[in-house]
């Protein structure tokens, strides 16, 4: 703990419009991460709806962010980062107040209108996070770019662990309140209005921050002018979207393992889930250090195994504690794991493609949560969370081999870095 404070005390530090940006990196975790992610599991089973319907509630989520990914990258390269990112944060807010409303729309639209909103709240997250890096990047120099995408890591977590315990106590208090059970779903209804009202406030330094494209601090050359570097993306593809399989499983089954299985309470699952979270909001701050030793390219190799061998317990011994570890060094390890993607991805490509590959990289991320959240429910129900949590094992390391194979042959950009530091 003393060492990653003193990472923080050491930490760069950044100018105005990189410290709007982190605002509003900040809000978005404690109203998307936090709030709406925990309180939308249960206000769906609550709602009467089966396993195989939860999967493709989560999947429709997944794959909207991965359709929404290459247009948004499009739209950012050609409306500019800014208007896209605040374009995002406004059909995401959309999307969350259509979900509480599910029980108010005409039957006709009724059953899948939680996968409507998913798919909009999706979307226009796509479209603020895919032109959210690329803006970092421009807005960052050499010097402080790690910290800059660590600290992203370091306000999600915390975001997500201000808005997780808060968002598991509040249906309690509002059954309490309105004398209805918590097998009711009025609880959670009335819960998930506070996730866009909160999103709703990242407006304001959204309309602070200057011109991203212009804003950076250092004059880049780039190595392959005019040329879209289709090699080394492809393969980038190929490992995100086998090395997101274990992470996605949990992140997608954990919750709702815990609540049908294990009949856990609300509570004990968010206390689970802050402490993950808890943790990850530490976790970022030794991606700097990570990145000097050992470089972004390792720090996501190891992170990937890490998260593969955490859910070993829980295929073995499918019980709360197996569970709650999976879950924590899932969180704890993705923490690590996206801004070191961030980096390594951002550096390995000029500024003209970054937005456009970054969203290529985010279909392969969104394809492989889709999958496993439609795949998943139906694997549950023919064969049980122990053979799904096999799978997503099972594919990460496939994706940890993929890494390990371009560490051996990096691309120009990269290797032209790594010898300069």
């Amino acid at each position: 703990m003393t060492k990653l404070l003193s990472l923080w005390r050491d930490r760069p530090r950044f100018h105005h419009d990189v410290n709007m940006l982190l605002i509003v990196v900040g809000l978005v975790a404690v109203s998307f991460f936090g709030i709406q992610t925990f309180l939308k599991t249960f206000y769906v089973l609550r709602l009467g709806y089966g396993m195989v319907f939860f999967g493709v509630f989560n999947s429709a989520s997944a794959l909207s962010y991965m359709v929404m990914s290459l247009p948004a990258g499009v739209l950012g390269s050609r409306l500019g980062l800014n208007f896209t990112m605040r374009l995002g944060i406004v059909v995401t807010v959309l999307g969350m107040a259509m979900l509480p409303l599910t029980e108010s729309v005409p039957a006709l639209f009724r059953y899948y209108w939680p996968v409507f909103s998913m798919m909009v709240v999706s979307g226009g997250y796509a479209l603020f996070s895919i032109n959210m890096v690329p803006a970092l990047m421009g807005l960052t120099s050499d010097e402080n770019r790690n910290s800059a995408y660590a600290t992203t890591g370091v306000l999600r977590g915390l975001g997500a662990f201000v808005g997780t315990p808060f968002a598991g106590l509040l249906p309690g208090l509002i059954a309490s309140m309105i004398g209805v059970g918590l097998d009711s779903p009025a609880p959670y209804r009335l819960a998930l209005w506070l996730s866009p009202a909160v999103l709703l406030l990242a407006i304001i330094p959204l309309l602070r921050i200057g011109d991203a494209e212009r804003s950076g601090k250092h004059e880049e050359k780039p190595a392959l002018p005019g040329s879209f570097p289709v090699a080394p993306v492809s393969l980038l593809i190929l490992f995100v979207w086998f090395s997101q399989a274990a992470g996605a499983t949990c992140y997608s089954f954990c919750n709702a393992f815990m609540d049908t299985e294990l009949r856990m309470s609300t509570f004990t699952i968010g206390i689970i889930s802050s402490a993950g979270q808890f943790a990850s909001i530490f976790a970022p701050m030794l991606l700097p250090m990570l990145a000097r030793r050992r470089g972004n390219g390792w720090t996501l190799m190891a992170t990937t195994v890490g998260g593969a061998v955490s859910m070993i317990p829980l295929i073995l011994i499918p019980q709360w504690f197996a569970a709650a570890i999976g879950q924590f060094a899932s969180m704890v390890l993705s923490a690590v794991r996206m801004p070191a993607l961030q980096v390594y991805q951002m550096e390995m490509i000029e500024k003209h493609w970054r937005s456009l590959a970054y969203g290529a990289v985010n279909t392969a991320m969104g394809l492989s949560f889709g999958l496993v959240s439609f795949g998943g429910g139906q694997i549950i129900e023919k064969w049980g969370y122990t053979s799904l949590y096999t799978l997503g094992v099972s594919l990460s390391i496939v994706g940890a081999t993929i890494m390990w194979m371009m560490l051996k042959r990096p691309t120009q950009m990269v290797a032209a870095r790594g010898a300069v530091q």
